[in-house]
């Protein structure tokens, strides 16, 4: 295949289906996110969550443009990636995929919330700094320009987020006549329905769709 012995096509056919495994694991990652908010206030069924969320995946997919994935692209400099050792470009390709892999099923397994799009960027930034120490290989390890773009955002992003997130908490607190509707259980405990159902549902969309514009765009780059 590709003019490549029956053992390195083996070994890019491995590669493919990792990155694949990748983009299957970061599908149940980003889905619990989504749609955390609409089964915990059983606004919709569990499968009906799962569901209305792969649609609006699809869309941002399709609709959204590649810029994401050309920036993840160029953090690695075009020395590593037309590197005429084929053998050099499956270790970086493998190193990052399983890498990316082992972290995300290790933080799905213990429950904890975990960002996709951190973890693979950071396994680009661990394997461009361990591709310079290949022997033979004196090439740029990573495209400093573009990881001084890409790197203050990965430590800001969470900062902002929150920042954001207190004070609108804060503000609807203030805004709200009753205060104990913020805390008071009843407001879940049976399923909404009408309009509350529908308001509560929105959200899926609202989350999902952009956020695939940015994190589901790194597979592409893959």
């Amino acid at each position: 295949m590709f003019g490549l012995s029956i053992e390195m096509s083996l070994v890019l056919l491995l590669c493919l289906l990792a990155a694949a495994a990748f983009e299957f694991i970061n599908g149940f990652h980003d889905t619990a996110n989504a749609v955390a908010t609409v089964i915990y206030t059983k606004s919709l069924k569990p499968t009906v969550a799962v569901i209305w969320s792969g649609i609006w995946n699809a869309l941002g997919v399709f609709i959204g443009g590649i810029g994401v994935a050309m920036g993840i692209l160029h953090l690695l400099p075009p020395t590593a990636l037309t590197d005429q050792n084929i053998y050099h470009a499956v270790a970086l390709v493998l190193a990052l995929v399983v890498t990316a892999i082992l972290w995300n099923l290790g933080t799905w397994y213990l429950g904890l919330p975990c960002s996709s799009s951190h973890t693979f960027i950071g396994s680009i930034f661990g394997v461009g700094l361990a591709y310079i120490l290949l022997p033979g290989n004196n090439a740029a390890a990573l495209n400093w320009t573009k990881v001084e773009e890409v790197g203050p955002s990965l430590l800001i992003s969470p900062v902002i987020g929150f920042s954001l997130a207190l004070l609108l908490m804060i503000l609807l607190k203030k805004m709200l006549k009753k205060r104990n509707e913020l805390s008071s259980i009843s407001i879940i405990a049976k399923a909404p329905h009408g309009v509350y159902g529908l308001y509560l549902s929105l959200p899926v969309p609202a989350l999902v769709f952009p956020t695939v514009q940015t994190t589901n765009k790194k597979e592409l780059a893959l």
